[in-house]
Parts: structure tokens; C-alpha cells; sequence
């Protein structure tokens, strides 16, 4: 019988993208009879404590600055080359690669091509390698080809098989996320929320997250229009929610939104999801997944008028929602490729 050991960095009892991600999984390989459990390896000691048997599956789970602080664990690909050199078997699930974007006089400027060397070595170690956007996932396959495969991150907060018609759900767009993410989609979008919801396109503004004193800026501001601060949620309070949502807002970066637990909560819940830039900024322009007024709405585009805005959010509801790669289906993947 197959047996898996997914391997990440501090796994925390509070949550953060890849505990969730490693949560999922767990739950999924379970649900399909499979042997699994997970390691914290936050360093180069506590890595020693992770068994290594002959025939077993390995899924790291690579973002490389929970492995250092600095983004530079240089003992990672030793320790995972003498694991392999007895005999185990290497999923590697890139969640980040070295940085991108970063000032120029920073540390992780100078540090990213150290970095970039770390994720080589890495995925030339893997049997198959996972990546969650189309820049990433291109950069695997001029490294290693057919077993580079494209898997954007899943929804941590359910995944619904089917979801209510357009029609059928309320006139709500949704601020959901970490603080720093909701007060950037305010920072930028609180004028067209203001007109929209005069507008009638839209009758109230949920936010969903950690509650501050902060909010209640974002409340004056949206006066006399709804705005209900909903606080810190279950997942599956969160899930009821989106279920009758149209529009849900996200601040990340467009050629990165396909690895935003947050962007893929409102696809796989058939709300719309809106972006707060008018453009990909610094980071590498999707080619394929998610594109923009495609597969989200563009800022620009949230202008329109009531009726045109609706009838591009259904549109893109429907293909998001289709199209959005699923827990279960990285589960399938990851199976077939080492069955």
C-alpha cells in the first residue's frame, strides 16, 4: 500500500496557506484509504525526525521562506537528496519560488538568485512537480518538462459541487481575507463600492475577517449603504456565505491570483471575482489562468453600469467556477503519477 509523508514548513495551529493546503490533502488522501501523515520542518533539526523508508511518497511542500527566514535554505536539497538516494519517491508542490518583485536595496533582492538555485535544485530532484501559476508552471516545464503540471491552490474553505443559479443569489459582494489583503481592496475600491451601491448594482458590502477598529472608517465611508462587518468565520460559515454572493474582491497580483486561497474560495463558490489593480503590475501577465475579464473582473471594467456589470460577473461566474481546478482533482493527479 501506498504510503505518503507530506513534508512542510511549521505546520500552525493558527492556519496560514500551506497548513490549510496540507490540511486539505490530508482529509482527501484519507477519504481515499491511503496512508499519509504530515511533518513540521521548519529547519534543518527538525528535519531529522521525518522517517525515511524505502517506497514511500514525499510531498514537500515548498515555500522557501518557511524553511528560513530568509528565504534561503540551503540544507534543504541535501537533506532531500540523501532521502531520495535511499529510496523514496518526490512530489514537490511549489507554493511560492524565489522572490519576484523586491526594492532593489533589500535583502531579498540580492538573496533571490540564491533562491532561484534552491528551487532548481528541487525540482530536479522531483519525480513531478506541482505549480500553482502560468509563470511558475513554464518555468517547470523548461526544467522538466511532461512532469511540470499546472495545478492552481485550491479553496480551504469548501468546495461545493453545485452552487446557486445567478439569479438566484443576492445582490452582496464580499471583503474576505487577511487584514492587510481587506484593507487594500478598501483602499482601493471603497469609491466604486460607494457608487455601485448607490447604483443598486449592489445592496450590501459583507466583510469577512479578523474585525478592527479600522472597519468602522470603511463603514463611514459606505454611508448610508449596507456594510456589515460579519468577523472571523468557520470555513463553513464562510462557504454559506459565498454561496449567496455575487461578487467577491481579491488584492493579489493578477499573474499570482491563481495561488490565492482567497481568489479560489470565490471561484469554486460561482461568486465573481473582482480584482482591485487595473493591471498586472510587476509580476509576470497571465497567458492562461486566470485571465482578466475572463475569468475575473476587471476594477476598470466594475464601473460600468448596473446592468453590464451583471451580466459580465454571470458570465464569468460560470467559466471560474467550471474551470477551477479542485482538491480532489490535485488528489487524483497526484495518485495516478505515482501509482
Amino acid at each position: 500500500m501506498l504510503s505518503f509523508r507530506i513534508v512542510q514548513p511549521k505546520v500552525k495551529t493558527t492556519g496560514c496557506g500551506v497548513t490549510d493546503h496540507s490540511t486539505v490533502l490530508l482529509q482527501c488522501l484519507r477519504e481515499k484509504d491511503v496512508l499519509v501523515e504530515r511533518y513540521s520542518v521548519p529547519d534543518r533539526q527538525a528535519a531529522r525526525k521525518v522517517p525515511v523508508v524505502p517506497g514511500d511518497i514525499w510531498i514537500l511542500q515548498v515555500s522557501i521562506y518557511g524553511f528560513d527566514r530568509k528565504g534561503v535554505p540551503l540544507w534543504l536539497p541535501a537533506f532531500i537528496k540523501r532521502a531520495k538516494r535511499r529510496g523514496l519517491r518526490l512530489i514537490v508542490y511549489f507554493h511560492e519560488l524565489w522572490v519576484l518583485v523586491a526594492p532593489r536595496m533589500s535583502s531579498a533582492f540580492w538573496l533571490a538568485p540564491l533562491q532561484k538555485g534552491i528551487c532548481e535544485q528541487l525540482v530536479e530532484l522531483a519525480d513531478y512537480a506541482f505549480f500553482n501559476t502560468d509563470f511558475t508552471h513554464t518555468w517547470g516545464v523548461e526544467k522538466i518538462g511532461s512532469r511540470a503540471i499546472y495545478s492552481p491552490t485550491f479553496s480551504n474553505v469548501g468546495e461545493p459541487g453545485q452552487v446557486k443559479a445567478w439569479g438566484e443569489r443576492k445582490n452582496i459582494a464580499v471583503v474576505f481575507g487577511s487584514e492587510h489583503a481587506r484593507r487594500q481592496v478598501y483602499e482601493y475600491v471603497t469609491p466604486i463600492l460607494a457608487a455601485q451601491l448607490a447604483s443598486n448594482c449592489i445592496e450590501r458590502v459583507v466583510d469577512i475577517g479578523a474585525k478592527g477598529a479600522w472597519l468602522d472608517e470603511v463603514a463611514h465611508a459606505l454611508r448610508p449603504h449596507q456594510f456589515e462587518i460579519a468577523g472571523t468565520l468557520s470555513a463553513s460559515e464562510v462557504s454559506a456565505l459565498l454561496t449567496d454572493a455575487k461578487w467577491g474582491f481579491f488584492n493579489t497580483p493578477w499573474g499570482q491570483a491563481s495561488k490565492s486561497g482567497v481568489f479560489a474560495a470565490y471561484a469554486t463558490h460561482g461568486v465573481a471575482p473582482v480584482s482591485i489593480f487595473d493591471d498586472v503590475g510587476a509580476y509576470p501577465a497571465p497567458t492562461h489562468y486566470p485571465l482578466p475579464d475572463t475569468h475575473f473582473v476587471r476594477r476598470e471594467s466594475f464601473w460600468r453600469p448596473a446592468e453590464e456589470v451583471d451580466t459580465l460577473s454571470e458570465t464569468i461566474s460560470r467559466r471560474v467556477f467550471a474551470e477551477h481546478v479542485r482538491s480532489n482533482q490535485l488528489v487524483e493527479k497526484i495518485l495516478e503519477v505515482t501509482s
